[in-house]
Order: C-alpha cells, then structure tokens, then sequence
C-alpha cells in the first residue's frame, strides 16, 4: 500500500505530496491534476517493474502520448526532470521507492532510482498497480485478446474495446464469475450469459437476459451506465493489482448509482485488501468519502481537504462541492437571483467597469432570495474550512442590519434592483430595436409614471414604487395585449434587456457604487 506520494515536474503537476488512505479521491476542477496524479503512480509502477533503465513511450501505457515530451510540465525536458517518490507499508515494513526520469528523445525516457529510496525487494512484487480511464464507448465486435494487448487500450482510454476480453478473464474464474454475475443481477435485475469465443472469426461475443425475458441481447444493447459498471468490476474481479487507479468510476451513472457503486467498490477493494484511488467530480461520492476516506483536492498545490473539525458543517448542510467552488474561487457572491447576475453584468458592461471580470470569469454565485440568514450560515460553513475565503452579498432594500467584515453585507437605496431600470428613454430604446410601436409605449408610461416622477428622480415613486409588478410589468403587459403579441417577450426574466440599452450618463450613481463593492483584491 501507498502511504505517500511526492510527485514533481509531471504534465499538470509542478509539485505535489500528500498522504494517501487506503482508499483515495481525487477532487477539483477540469483539467486541475488529478488523471495526471493517477498516470504518474502508473509511471513509478512501470519504472518499478522495467529491468532496464529506459522506458519507450509505448510501454507508457497509462499515459498515451505522441511524444514523450508532453510528459514533462510545460513541455521544458531540457531544465528539469520528472520525479515520482512513493512511501508505503507493506508486510509490517515501511518502505521509500523514488524515481527520477529524464529526457532522451521523442520516444524513450531514460530513469534512474533516487538514492535515497529502500532495497527495491521490500516491495518489487507486492505494490502492483492497475489503472482504469472510464468506459469511451462499446465497440460493435470485439477481437481476443492477449492480457498484454489488453492493458495496452486500457491505458489508451480504449475501454470499449476490451469489455468483452475483461469478462472472459473473469469467467475462467469460477467463484469470481459468479459475484459477477450475482452483483449485475442485484444491481439490473439482469442475467449475465457465460461469453462465448467464436474460433472462426477471433472474436468474443457476451449476451444477457433482461428480466421475465427469454431471450438474450448482445452486450452492445445494454446502457451505456450498466457497461459502465460491468467495466469496473470486471476489471476489480480480474486484476490481481493491490493498487487500483480508476478515472471517474461515475461516469454514465445516474446519481442514484454513485454513491451505491462507489461503496461497493471501495468495500470490494478493502475486501482484498488492496488500495483504492479514484479521481471523480460526482457531488454524491464526494459527500459518502468525507466521512470515512481521504480525499485529495487539486485546489492550486493538491493537498488533503478532509479535515473533519474543518468540512464538518460544509459538508453536512452545504454540499462538498460547494466547498470545492469557495476554495477554488475564494469569493462567494451572494444575490437574490439570476436576474440580478444578469442585470448586474449588462451594468457593468455599459459602464466598462473592472467588476465585469468578477462577474463573469467563472464567479461561485449563490442565490439567497435576500434572505441574509441563509448567506451567513452558507458563509461561514465555508468558512471553517477555507480561513481566508470573502464574500459579498447584495440585497433589495431589506429592514435587516447588514454587517460588513469578511462577509461584506451590502443593499440597494431603491426597493429592489429592477427600480434602477424604468428610464423612459432606454424603454423607448427597447421598443425601437424591436421594431414596435413607439406611439403606445410613450402613452404607456405617461399613464403609469407620475408627472412628478418624470421631472424629479429624487421623487418617492422611484425609491418606494414595486417596479417589476407595479410599472414595467404592467406597461409590457398593455403593450403587447395591444398588439396582441405575446406578453413573455418582456417578462422579468428579460428586464436585463434593458440594463444593456443604457447609456453610462443614464444610469443612477449608485449602480457605480455597488460594482465597485465587487473589486475585490483575492
């Protein structure tokens, strides 16, 4: 078993170190780390196994390249080398196994073993590691093949080609077909049928029965979710490898299955006393490893993210993925709704304010239906976990005192966002870009704005008025009923519209203010 993996200067990862349990997570974003994590432990088992001291890119099955140079972090092979060192406990002994390779050419890798690392035969045939990509897809006729061929496409991500050869391996294992097929029967109520081996032809044919069925379909006809799951634990049931590095077990399950499969897969590894290392995105697994495995999160430098004390209320009554969000954002903002977000960026967009960024480059957004308990027991849940995380949340004119530290509680003056859009030109504006009649939306709003209100924009009417329900909702309403046209062209989902149509000297003091709020230093 791994206990600890140091890892430097390998695609994504320029240095990470973390312990690992015996059965893993790997948690972030797209493209953060985490299937460059499992390949480079397929790497240190590959140097581990190799009795040269050259590895060709093909026998890098884990991680297909078209030149070993993509191997390196930002493609630099000629200042650094890649280095893999793995701790572990194997027999009641510990034991330091490190490589380091670097470049010969486009097609080889020469390595050399860390002078510091334990006698190789403390763990040489002991820690063997399998690694697993997700299912790509079911090929329509499948060839039989060696074991040797099979891993090759495993590590290729060429999983649909080897489905049928993993179960063939199974079935020549008696005992290990029946959990097998126990297993799919339990879990779809359906029959998995012995494969069968055509001489003729070279291939390998697997068939099921359906429930009350009497006849039997081809593998290819199953869902895509069922192959994904006879995959893993073909492959579990087959591989004698005592370290399993699988890449989103969850893809193509429903969140129902997830947290289902990942259990019987974790309970499965323990089982045989082997070591399980997953890299997922699934919320449901996420939430079921907090409490009784070690996750890893490839936040900036990967490093272990399951504190109890810390994620306790994060994870209990906000959701580990919104955990996830905070501490790769560090700023959560708060609003009432999407309209606001979408109100809030035509604003900024007229007035070319530098809280366009903050708005759009993948913000962690919250809405909170102005209810400011709800943003404070959200923040300050995240907050345990994540010291150094800020927010802002900004509300309709609300009777609640607002705090400011670092959750900075703001509100607008006016009754709520939408009393910043009635500006009688920008209306007109709208109606001209549609085409519409300019006449009767001019005598619509002569009919609903006060006189007063026209001339002074310090009049009550604009501060106090409701003026999605009380003004645009009903001059938008005439408007169209009048020409007989659909009165959701302009419903308060749309009133952003406006907010776009605005001129930068139309537009009240305050909507200045309030963006500026969202500058902040992070």
């Amino acid at each position: 078993m791994i206990t600890k993996i140091t890892i430097k200067n390998f695609k994504k990862i320029e240095f990470a170190e973390f312990e690992l349990g015996r059965t893993v997570v790997f948690v972030g974003a797209n493209n953060s780390g985490k299937t460059s994590a499992l390949q480079a432990i397929s790497l240190w088992e590959l140097a581990l196994r190799q009795a040269s001291s050259t590895l060709n890119r093909y026998d890098i099955y884990a991680a297909p390249v078209p030149s070993v140079r993509q191997l390196w972090k930002d493609l630099d092979v000629e200042n650094q080398t890649i280095e893999i060192v793995a701790e572990g406990f194997t027999d009641a002994k510990t034991w330091r196994l490190g490589f380091e390779f670097s470049y010969a050419n486009s097609e080889s890798i020469n390595y050399r073993m860390i002078p510091t690392s334990s006698d190789i035969s403390q763990s040489k045939l002991l820690e063997q590691v399998g690694f697993l990509p997700p299912l790509s897809g079911l090929a329509a006729k499948e060839d039989k093949l060696e074991f040797g061929s099979i891993r090759a496409r495993i590590g290729e991500g060429r999983t649909a080609d080897v489905l049928r050869n993993l179960c063939w391996l199974v079935a020549k294992q008696q005992d290990k077909w029946k959990q097998l097929t126990d297993l799919i029967y339990q879990l779809f109520k359906i029959q998995l049928d012995p494969p069968e081996f055509n001489d003729l032809t070279g291939q390998l044919t697997v068939t099921y029965k359906e429930f009350n069925k009497q006849y039997s379909m081809d593998l290819a006809n199953a869902g895509r979710g069922f192959q994904q799951i006879l995959l893993l634990f073909a492959y579990v049931y087959f591989t004698k490898n005592t370290i399993l590095l699988v890449d989103e077990p969850d893809s193509h399950l429903e969140i129902l299955r997830q947290k289902d499969i990942y259990n019987r897969l974790s309970s499965l590894v323990k089982s045989q006393q082997s070591q399980l290392i997953i890299a997922t995105h699934s919320e449901a697994i996420l939430n079921e490893a907090a409490d009784t495995d070690t996750i890893v999160g490839f936040l900036g430098t990967p490093h272990i993210v399951n504190n109890k004390k810390q994620l306790v209320k994060a994870l209990t009554s906000i959701g580990f993925e919104q955990y996830l969000l905070a501490a790769q954002t560090k700023l959560v903002i708060y609003l009432e709704g999407s309209t606001d977000l979408r109100m809030l960026i035509a604003w900024a967009k007229v007035l070319n304010h530098p809280a366009l960024s903050c708005l759009t480059n993948n913000p962690f957004i919250k809405y909170v239906a102005n209810n400011t308990s709800d943003a404070r027991n959200h923040f300050y849940g995240l907050k345990e976990a994540i010291p150094d995380l800020k927010a802002i949340a900004l509300y309709d004119r609300i009777n609640n005192r607002l705090q400011s530290t670092d959750l900075k509680e703001i509100m607008w003056q006016r009754r709520e966002i939408e009393n910043y859009l009635p500006i009688p030109e920008v209306i007109e504006r709208y109606i001209e870009k549609q085409k519409g009649d300019l006449g009767l939306i001019r005598s619509l709003i002569n009919d609903y704005m006060p006189p007063i209100a026209k001339k002074d924009k310090t009049e009550s009417w604009w501060f106090d008025t409701k003026m999605s329900d009380d003004f645009l909702d009903k001059i938008f309403r005439k408007y169209f009923i009048k020409l007989k046209q659909p009165v959701s062209l302009m419903s308060k989902s749309n009133y952003y519209q406006l907010a776009e149509l605005a001129k930068p000297d139309e537009l009240d003091i305050e909507i200045q203010e309030k963006l500026d709020c969202f500058v902040l230093d992070r």
